[in-house]
């Protein structure tokens, strides 16, 4: 599951620490052997997305080498070696692409049901069929044609079966970029016919001083706590902040340091504060939440009495403390068993709209039981 970000990477040409990933990309595209398809992997809010639009605006902005313009004399000139990615932004390719709709560009990503007017939680095998009939026609300006899809993760079985079969015959000058979050979980043979451009996490310095240049009235303290659960993320940082991801964190770390013996009535006071209707996406950012401070944990504890120590620094006061004690209650393996049920409650509960209050509810009864019993 996934908070949105705040700003659409067609809008941005800020990508940073990813200089290997764009440099494996020139070397291929100056040695004339650019791939038809490219996967970009790496977590949430790393830059996969803006990497691609980075690569879009490039080729959208240069021809195939093939079509280079001969000489004055007849003779084929020498490639023109490129050296980086940035294009002039408001060129009239890229300004077609800031407004989606340049006509030799697609992008595939989950659509709105109709007949509810909700997003729909998969990418349909119809919407992956597009991108055939779109490859299929002519480039308006002559060139490439390309399409995105983001991100793999949502595809459906017959989506996936789709971008396959068009792996296998992809038309020429038609280039396919394909995001995703958890690429082992994909078909190997659609990983095989793509190019990986894997996205590491940045380093938390880095993502510092992006938040830093982006929020420069938040406390340091309090953008240091983005950064400690932003997995080297700055995207995620930022759509965690939006959200006020670290206010939430500390409320539920609250009540988790009440377990064994949980206070009943925070616990619903809790759970109704983040699922009315004006919560919007609380729920969600719950879910994430839990999901950190168990992964987190999990790390940490699994450090201490060793001679290693981990990079982590915590996100709020006290964070370590708690994770060790609820550490020693429970073994690390059970505590990633019980995520994985938790895991589960909330994906039913999102696919069948069950009541999520009484989910929250549910899910804090259980990590209270599993600590009671021990």
């Amino acid at each position: 599951m996934e908070i949105d970000d705040t700003s659409h990477p067609c809008m941005s040409n800020n990508l940073i620490g990813h200089e290997g990933a764009e440099q494996l990309f020139l070397d291929a595209f100056n040695a004339e052997k650019i791939h038809h398809a490219w996967m970009v992997t790496g977590p949430k809010g790393i830059g996969k997305a803006t990497l691609a639009y980075k690569i879009a605006r490039f080729l959208l902005n240069t021809p195939p080498q093939s079509q280079m313009e001969d000489s004055l004399f007849g003779d084929q000139l020498e490639p023109i070696v490129v050296t980086d990615l940035n294009t002039d932004f408001e060129s009239s390719a890229n300004r077609l692409i800031s407004a989606a709709s340049n006509p030799d560009m697609m992008v595939i990503e989950k659509s709105e049901d109709p007949k509810t007017g909700k997003m729909r939680n998969n990418i349909l095998v119809d919407d992956v069929r597009k991108i055939n009939e779109f490859f299929h026609k002519t480039s308006s300006q002559g060139g490439w044609r390309l399409a995105i899809v983001d991100t793999a993760d949502d595809m459906n079985r017959n989506a996936a079966n789709a971008i396959l079969k068009i792996l296998e015959e992809p038309p020429k000058n038609s280039i396919l970029i394909i995001l995703a979050n958890a690429p082992g979980k994909l078909l190997p043979t659609i990983k095989s016919r793509c190019r990986m451009l894997r996205l590491s996490p940045l380093k938390s310095i880095t993502v510092d001083q992006i938040l830093e240049q982006k929020y420069p009235d938040i406390e340091k303290n309090i953008l240091d706590g983005y950064v400690s659960i932003s997995n080297g993320s700055p995207g995620y940082a930022v759509s965690l902040i939006e959200h006020e991801g670290l206010t939430l964190y500390s409320e539920m770390l609250n009540l988790l340091s009440t377990m064994p013996d949980i206070n009943v009535p925070l616990s619903h006071d809790f759970a109704n504060a983040i699922t009315t209707k004006k919560s919007g996406d609380r729920f969600l950012l719950f879910s994430e939440m839990l999901s950190q401070f168990i992964n987190r944990m999990i790390r940490h504890v699994s450090y201490l009495n060793t001679d290693h120590t981990h990079r982590m620094a915590p996100a709020l006061n006290g964070e370590f403390e708690l994770m060790e004690q609820m550490g020693a209650i429970i073994a690390l393996d059970q505590w990633a068993e019980l995520w994985e049920k938790i895991s589960q409650k909330i994906i039913t509960t999102n696919l069948l709209n069950m009541d999520k209050k009484q989910t929250v509810i549910d899910i804090l009864n259980m990590i209270n039981s599993s600590l009671r019993v021990k």
